[in-house]
């Protein structure tokens, strides 16, 4: 990803075309880039100043750590830029004073050392602790830990997605004993349905998730649907209850309540890759939302129905990709059974399928739909399936239909439809837009239904990106698209990243006006991960007007690429 800051107007990028022509006729090769460089030399032009490295960092504090299922947790104190783990022969780097280890085994106890690591490379002394992870063996009317190969099963879940841009997966390398719901939806939340009905009790009933979701950058949703409906759209639907976690890009979090929530408590940073237990709590006073244990948001909210559809749904800010591990989800309620699962159709909207072949032993099935209308009208009440004109209706009663809004409705299916492919036609002349289709077949008892999958996005760890700010000779921001004086200026770059674990950074490399002015290495004990930094640059030389300065991040991985960022400015004649 390439970061740009935008301080002057009127910058123009021409691209020139290249035609490679083979011109003997013969299969010739293209020579290939060199690989990045992974070690840097250091390097500083005349009339620059570049910082070097100072003692070492100190110690991190007050190390916790925390045994889980197949997990642990580990928290400290400390201001460095980035933290060295150490855990057998593994290690990981990371820029917030907390992470957690997957992918263990239960009951090994495990020696880690946590070590700070500085702009340089620097390392302090190591803080070491021992944890050993834990059975969950938590009493729950349903649940499921994720933790067999190929999850999830589909006789307990469906992953509802209005485009090919999600997975639900087993996850890879450490997280292969969890659920990772991958997903380049962007703002379009991406819904793992569980087919198990949420059945209220007279005591409190309680939905459960733990997972690392929404992490930073995105959105976790946890409804509560008195009907069937298998998407997450807005406006939440009537009689639901609805907990959104929103997190921002630097790991602020907020959490809303709907209907008539308020929140209780501020929401702690989220850190990056750490699961968090979330519940959802009906009680006979209200509802609750509680994270590890906290009320965090209540409702005087309390539902009239007793059984409900849970849906869990993860976003990501618009344009960005987002991974998300869930570790557990549970109910403690009355008890319950997902129906029994034949294999889910293919479905065409308004398109002629070529063949469809009975399915065998199917006893009942249900068309899920959403629909948004146009413009006003009346709303759709009746739909074909295999020419098989049947009613639709509201998934929740009480749904508006209006233009623009989401409308789940479902339709029982005919026996003609009981069949591998379905075509759908909905009975009306207006323009309907369908944004989800997904069909519910019951048939007889079957084992676990389980297929291989790939998340969309891998748990590399990814090379922060630069983040370059020119600064006038003081070190004081400018006002944007404003003139520097020449003569000294400062340059400050900032290297950082949200996520679970992060590139080693071998340096980075700065070019003035395509000039290379210096290259600061950060790997004085082992790779850096974080950082900043301020360069002095003179500029008494360069000429009025507009000026840029690249500064190209390295990683001491050479199949991570680097990363680089821009940044203009304007000087006074």
């Amino acid at each position: 990803m390439k970061r740009v800051a935008f301080a002057v107007a009127g910058l123009a990028l021409v691209v020139g075309v290249i035609l490679l022509r083979d011109t003997d006729g013969s299969n010739s090769t293209l020579p290939t880039a060199p690989p990045p460089p992974t070690k840097l030399k250091p390097y500083v032009a005349e009339q620059v100043l570049v910082p070097s490295p100072q003692g070492r960092p100190a110690t991190p504090a007050n190390v916790v750590a925390r045994g889980g299922h197949h997990k642990i947790q580990l928290n400290w104190t400390g201001d460095a830029p980035s933290y060295e783990v150490r855990w057998g022969d593994r290690t990981k780097l990371v820029t917030r004073p907390g992470t957690q280890l997957n992918g263990l085994e239960n009951e090994r106890e495990l020696q880690i050392e946590i070590r700070a690591v500085d702009s340089f490379g620097q390392r302090s002394e190591p803080a070491r602790t021992r944890a050993t992870p834990r059975a969950d063996n938590a009493p729950y009317t349903f649940v499921d830990r994720f933790d067999q190969p190929d999850e999830p099963d589909l006789q307990r879940w469906r992953l509802a997605k209005r485009t090919d841009c999600a997975r639900a997966t087993s996850g890879d390398d450490a997280d292969h004993d969890r659920l990772i719901i991958s997903s380049s939806c962007g703002t379009r939340a991406v819904t793992l349905r569980s087919r198990t009905p949420f059945v209220r009790t007279d005591d409190d009933s309680r939905l459960v998730i733990e997972t690392d979701a929404p992490s930073t950058g995105g959105k976790l949703l946890l409804d509560l649907v008195p009907g069937p409906v298998s998407v997450q759209g807005d406006p939440v639907l009537p009689g639901a209850v609805r907990a959104t976690v929103s997190t921002d890009v630097v790991g602020n979090s907020v959490v809303e309540l709907v209907p008539d929530g308020t929140a209780t408590k501020p929401i702690p940073p989220a850190v990056p890759g750490v699961t968090v237990r979330w519940e959802i709590v009906l009680t006979s006073k209200g509802t609750q939302v509680t994270r590890d244990g906290d009320v965090v948001a209540t409702s005087p909210f309390v539902p009239r129905w007793r059984e409900a559809t849970a849906l869990f749904g993860v976003a990501a800010l618009a344009g960005d990709r987002i991974r998300a591990g869930v570790d557990l989800i549970g109910y403690r309620t009355a008890h319950s059974d997902a129906p029994p699962a034949a294999p889910t159709p293919q479905v065409r909207i308004d398109s002629p399928v070529s063949s469809a072949n009975p399915i065998q032993d199917v006893t009942a099935g249900q068309l899920r739909i959403s629909l948004i209308p146009s413009r006003e009208s009346d709303p759709v009440t009746a739909v074909k399936i295999n020419g098989v004109e049947v009613p639709l209706r509201p998934a929740v009663p009480g749904t508006p239909w209006k233009p623009g809004a989401e409308y789940p409705a479902v339709a029982d299916l005919p026996k003609e439809a009981f069949t591998d492919n379905l075509n759908v036609q909905l009975v009306t002349q207006e323009r309907i837009q369908v944004t989800h289709t997904d069909v519910e077949l019951t048939g007889p008892k079957s084992p676990p239904q389980r297929q291989s999958g790939t998340p969309l996005v891998d748990a590399r760890p990814v090379l922060a990106d630069p983040v370059p700010e020119v600064l006038d000779a003081s070190g004081q921001p400018i006002e944007n698209g404003a003139a520097f004086t020449r003569g000294r200026l400062v340059l400050e770059v900032r290297v950082d990243a949200l996520h679970a674990a992060v590139a080693g950074l071998a340096g980075y490399e700065i070019r003035l006006d395509g000039n290379h002015v210096a290259t600061v290495p950060t790997t004085a004990d082992g790779p850096g991960a974080a950082g900043r930094w301020r360069i002095s640059l003179n500029t008494s030389a360069l000429s009025a007007g507009a000026h840029a300065i690249e500064v190209k991040a390295f990683s001491t991985d050479s199949d991570v690429s680097p990363e680089t960022g821009y940044v203009p400015f304007l000087l006074k004649p």
